[in-house]
């Protein structure tokens, strides 16, 4: 999962290894997860400082039906490098020209082949029309949460695709 990292307490294990208890939020909303892996507490501690996103591996554990799911973050990566190294697909539906207006003011050029948009338009009340744009965007978590704030632009999507891996970032 995408999220953002709001902050971090340092704490011990009852057998002195360090972990961390962290705040994070998306675009449902808030939630905490602690991280027992050593190699990611400095991590951790960095990217709640510098507001960073990152990209979570986590184990949920649902000790009893009464009681919401524990999330114990088990891997993360912060976003920036996964764009990096990736081919980002942005899709997402158009239902105004005002819409796909701001849509073209708000993409930017980026590296060849890595930054593909495909927009869905509302042709009429009963169909809609895939259109791809172009691949040659530069596309990250931060313009796709730009876009979500855009009245007439819906069902924001950016996928970061490299050899066989497959990550969704919804916004």
């Amino acid at each position: 999962m995408a999220v953002l990292v709001e902050s971090v307490t340092k704490r011990k294990t009852r057998k002195g290894k360090d972990f961390v208890l962290a705040d994070f939020s998306d675009q449902s909303g808030q939630f905490s997860a602690s991280c027992f892996e050593e190699s990611l507490v400095d991590s951790f501690v960095r990217w709640a400082k510098e507001g960073t996103c990152v990209l979570l591996n986590v184990e949920l554990d649902s000790p009893n039906a009464d009681e919401p799911p524990r999330v114990t973050v088990r891997g993360a990566r912060p976003l920036s490098e996964i764009t990096a190294d990736a081919r980002m697909v942005l899709t997402l539906e158009v239902a105004s020209i005002e819409a796909i207006q701001h849509l073209a003011l708000l993409l930017r050029p980026g590296a060849k082949g890595c930054g593909e948009v495909v927009v869905k338009l509302s042709v009429d009340e009963d169909r809609t029309q895939k259109i791809r744009l172009g691949r040659d965007f530069a596309l990250n978590g931060d313009l796709a949460e730009q876009l979500s704030a855009i009245d007439g632009l819906s069902e924001i999507s950016l996928t970061a695709r490299r050899s066989g891996d497959h990550l969704r970032l919804v916004a």
